[in-house]
This record gives C-alpha cells, structure tokens and sequence, in this order.
C-alpha cells in the first residue's frame, strides 16, 4: 500500500525556516566575494613583484566582474521571494520529483487512475501525457503522448481506466482521444467528438466512464453519451439543465448519479441525474449561493460535500446532506486567502483540499484539523514565484501533488 502524504514526510528531518535558508545563501555567497578579493590582492601582490601584464590586469577585471555577479545573486535573494514547499516546516524543493516546461498557460493538470503519469492541457493548443516514472534524455519527464488541438485547451481528464482522455477546448469542441490507439497520421484516435455552441470551460468523464458532463458559458450543462449515438452521429444528449451565467466548473458525483455545478453569479447547484422535477428538468438536490464568481467546486469522495473556490478568495466546504437554520447547505469548514481561489479539490480520503490561487500559493489544508486561530490546519504550503496557480490536484493515493501555472510550468512534489 502506498504511503499516505502524512506518512510520506513523516520522516522528513526538520528544516530551516525560509529566513534561515535565505541569510545562509546570502552568507555563503558574501564568502565567495571575500575569496575572489583574496585572489584579486595575490594577483596584485604578483604584479608588484615581477611586473604589470596585460593578462594581471585581464584576470583583475574578470575577478571583479563575477562579484558584481554574485552582488546581483544577494540583491535577487532578497527582492524575489524564495520558492518553497512546507509540510509544517519539514519540506523544501527538494520535494520536487517532476518539472515540465509548457508553452502557454497551464490550465490543466491531472494524475492518471495509477498516479505514474500526468496529462496536461495549455492554452497554446496542445494536450501532453508525461510519464512521472520515466525521463527523456534532458532527464525532464518523458513525453509519452502529444495531441495538437488549436485552440486554449480548458481542461483535460484522463478516463477512469486511464486509456483515454477527455479535452474541452475555449471554441466548444468536447473530444475523447485514446492513449492506445493511433489514426492514420499517427496521433490519438479520436474516439468522440461533441461540438457546443459557445465556450465550454469544464468538462468531465462519469465514473463509468460512459458519459462526460459539459459546462458551457452559455449557461448549460449538458451530459452525453459516449456509448449511444444520436441520428447525426454525435454522442447522444441524456441531459440538459439551465442555468444563469457562465458554467466555470462541472463534475459527477462518485456514483455518476449526480452533478455539482458552479456559477459566475456565485451560485453551486446540485442536481439529480436519475430524478426528475414537475417540469422534467433534473431535480436540485442542493443550492447554495457564495459571494463572487465560483471558480471551481468539486464532490467528496463520498459524495456528501463539496469544495467551492471563489473570486472572494474564500474556500468553503458544504454538507449535502445537513442543512443549517435557514435551510441551506452547512458550512463545514471556511479557508480565506489573499487573491482568487482558482481551484479547489478534495485528497482521495476526503479529509484534506488542496487549493490554488490567483497570488502563486498552492496550500493543502486539513478539513479535520484546526489550527491556534480554529481555522482549518495548513499542512503544506508551496508559494510559485510571479505566477497564478491555475490548477492543483493530489495523485489517487494522495502522496504527490501536481499544480499547473499560468506561465506554462508544471511541477509534481512528493
């Protein structure tokens, strides 16, 4: 069995706080200026002794440069923040397993079912799957798949059996491309294709694997068939509910039976899949209305809460099935931070979210633990220097994170 995050580190020797680490860099480089002078003073000394050259003075002047260098190195230590993932003070960069250079904003980033691959959606047209276990001979992650699609590509998600791949694009094309099987000019065979009027921004595969779930901003979620065809040979539409405002988030609950949806008017519904209202629209289960637009919501492993993320910079855990005095969802849990949260999931057991935002800072919070103040206990916290963090997710077995930014990294710790 895979070690769980916290067993993971738990062995992790204790480690220097960022300030530490910091003044011991500045330190270390201070003594390399102090040692090029040592130098520079002998080569005077030479010069004294058996004459001035050109090459004496060649040397000087190289000396010199390299610590107007290492002047620079101090001043950029102290201008720029220093980038660090921490897990209560016990993890640095060298947690990083992974780094992957992207062109374009990264707006997607997923592990696959067995957690050994990640597949990656940019905003420069191209879905990658990069092997996690393997490195090409830069020693970067060996590319396995790459599929050009033209446009921004929204999300991507590998099939539950982890073989194919679910793209969404910004020009409303849903394809499902497989890893095992090529077409004629060697890339991805497409295995469904659904255009959508407008610009879909999420889109999902069931847990069955037989159906995706469409969020469009032109206020509509859609569910297909990937199985049944309709006359015109497009996957069939089983679904299709309403909204106002733009769809920035859609997905399936565990069991397929039902589908959490967030709004650019702050709205999260959760309607039914299998149950029906007096007008024959999918039943609302829950509704719960947050200030700002949602960025992202997402279902527990269990299907009885979700995660939203919102403009406001607020986290929120919902119960979906307690209500509090006015009838709406509970509050389980609330995290606030500085900046937009841009994306919001729940570890595999359901008792963590990771969480990313506008302001660089990727967090894994507890959802049991609480912290001196009685807000939710930081576990680990990773800041990206000059860049938004535009998706963040733990592998299936919650030991390794990957986050995507939008100045086209991708980087895997564990």
């Amino acid at each position: 069995m895979p070690e769980s995050f916290e067993q993971h580190f738990a062995n992790t020797p204790e480690q220097k706080s960022p300030e530490q680490i910091k003044e011991e860099k500045a330190l270390a480089l201070v003594k390399k200026i102090e040692e090029i002078q040592k130098e520079i003073a002998r080569e005077q000394e030479r010069m004294e002794k058996e004459g001035e050259t050109l090459e004496g003075y060649q040397k000087i002047i190289k000396y010199y440069q390299r610590i107007i260098e290492i002047i620079k190195e101090i001043e950029n230590l102290y201008e720029k923040k220093i980038i660090g993932w921490r897990k209560e003070g016990r993890l640095t960069e060298k947690d990083i397993l992974a780094e992957y250079p992207a062109r374009g904003r990264v707006r997607a980033a997923n592990f696959s079912p067995e957690g050994d691959k990640a597949v990656i959606g940019t905003d420069g047209g191209m879905v990658i799957v990069i092997s996690l276990t393997e490195k090409d001979k830069e020693g970067k992650p060996k590319v396995l798949v790459e599929y050009p699609v033209g446009e921004w590509v929204e999300a991507a998600n590998f099939s539950p059996e982890g073989d194919n791949v679910l793209i969404v694009t910004d020009n409303g094309m849903i394809k499902v491309i497989s890893l095992t099987e090529k077409d004629k000019e060697g890339n991805p065979k497409v295995l469904a294709e659904y255009p959508v009027e407008g610009w879909v921004r999420a889109a999902n595969f069931s847990p069955e694997r037989d159906k995706a779930v469409i969020g469009t901003c032109e206020g509509m979620i859609i569910v297909i068939s990937l199985t049944e065809k309709d006359k015109k040979g497009n996957p069939k539409v089983l679904v299709e509910y309403p909204v106002e405002g733009w769809v920035w988030t859609a997905n399936f609950s565990p069991e397929g039976d039902k589908a959490v949806i967030g709004t650019c008017e702050g709205m999260i519904i959760v309607i039914s899949l299998t149950e029906k209202d007096k007008k024959g629209k999918p039943k609302v289960l829950a509704e719960y209305p947050v200030e700002g637009w949602v960025w992202t919501a997402n279902l527990s492993p269990e299907g009885d809460k979700a995660v939203i993320g919102t403009y406001g910079g607020m986290m929120k855990v919902i119960s979906l099935t307690e209500k509090d005095k006015e009838g709406k969802p509970k509050v389980l849990a609330e995290y606030q931070v500085d900046g937009w949260v841009l994306t919001a999931n729940f570890s595999p057991e359901g008792d963590k979210a990771v969480i990313g935002t506008d302001g660089g800072m990727v967090k894994v919070i507890s959802l049991t633990e609480k912290d001196k103040e009685g807000n939710p206990k930081v576990l680990a916290e990773y800041q990206v220097d000059d860049g938004w963090v535009l998706t963040a997710n733990l592998s299936p077995e919650g030991d390794k994170l990957v986050i995507g930014t939008n100045d086209g990294r991708v980087i895997v710790f564990g």
